[in-house]
């Protein structure tokens, strides 16, 4: 029977609040919400929404990558934008990350965030056998 485990790495962003990067629940890898934080510094980045997501998705691969999957085997993405007209940008940069085979599918809304944070993505992805 399949247990769930919690799954967390330093090359992402530390969570703010009581939960885990990550779960993984048998072949499956369920993310918490995650920003553009910069692991190191714990800040979110400068630049703008490309820098954002740009590093938003680089903490989801790290944190993919340390459950034993990667974001070739996502299967969801939900994306939040501060600012539905950041959504060309996001979708860009979005492209690169999941150029291999099929996208997952995704669910893309606009949200109202607190302070700097421009983005947040959430993703299921299995791991294979």
């Amino acid at each position: 029977m399949a247990e769930k485990v919690a799954v967390s790495t330093e090359r992402a962003g530390t969570p703010g609040g009581h939960y885990s990067q990550a779960m993984r629940f048998g072949q499956l890898v369920f993310t918490a919400g995650t920003v553009g934080q910069d692991p190191r510094s714990g800040q979110i980045v400068a630049g703008g929404i490309r820098a954002q997501v740009r590093q938003a998705l680089e903490n989801v691969s790290a944190i993919l990558e340390e459950a034993g999957t990667s974001m070739a085997n996502a299967l969801k993405v939900n994306a939040y934008l501060g600012d539905m007209a950041d959504f060309a940008a996001f979708n860009q940069i979005y492209a690169e990350y999941f150029s291999s085979g099929p996208p997952p599918a995704r669910t893309t809304v606009g949200v109202s965030f607190a302070g700097e944070i421009a983005f947040e993505i959430d993703v299921i992805a299995y791991v294979p056998e």
